[in-house]
């Protein structure tokens, strides 16, 4: 017959187990386009054309945690960003050569209009949309690297990162 003591002792061993199991699972790297910042992989969908960058993240429902916009510019500017048809909050992270140089956190939806325009405080020449919260949860700061990875092309070769 198993204790008490016995029992809370395989307990905590088969939690314990669990846990570090869970700790050396790797998630899976997402297919696709990404950007690396810190040790953090974000999904992207990256626009492409002037339409899809007014219209953004407008219309949907939600942007799922690790997932990103990404909003690319020839030359380095003050973009301005609004809240049209949004339906969240989101992180503005502005990049320029590859380097985070400012991030708007948590910026709010407005449901009766598109609401204040959002602009950097340095020139930029990418723009990372992310979930609200996504940017402090992971720690980043102004600085820090921002790696782009445009994914696998058809012919089986990896593309050049921009950064």
């Amino acid at each position: 017959m198993i204790n008490a003591r016995s029992r809370h002792a395989l307990a905590a061993s088969l939690l314990l187990a669990l846990w570090a199991t869970a700790c050396e699972a790797e998630p899976e790297p997402p297919a696709g386009p990404t950007i690396k910042i810190r040790d953090q992989v974000v999904a992207l969908e990256i626009t492409s054309t002037r339409a899809e960058q007014s219209r953004g993240l407008g219309g949907r429902d939600e942007l799922p945690w690790h997932h990103g916009m990404l909003f690319e510019y020839p030359s380095p500017r003050f973009p301005g960003f609004w809240m049209k048809d949004m339906r969240f909050d989101i992180d503005i992270v502005w990049i320029r050569e590859g380097r985070i140089v400012d991030i708007s956190h948590r910026v709010p939806h407005f449901d009766d209009g598109p609401g204040p325009t959002i602009r950097p405080r340095e020139l930029t020449d990418t723009v990372l949309e992310v979930p609200a919260g996504y940017a402090q949860a992971h720690g980043w700061r102004i600085g820090d690297r921002a790696t782009l990875d445009r994914g696998t092309p058809d012919d089986g070769e990896k593309a050049k990162p921009r950064s």
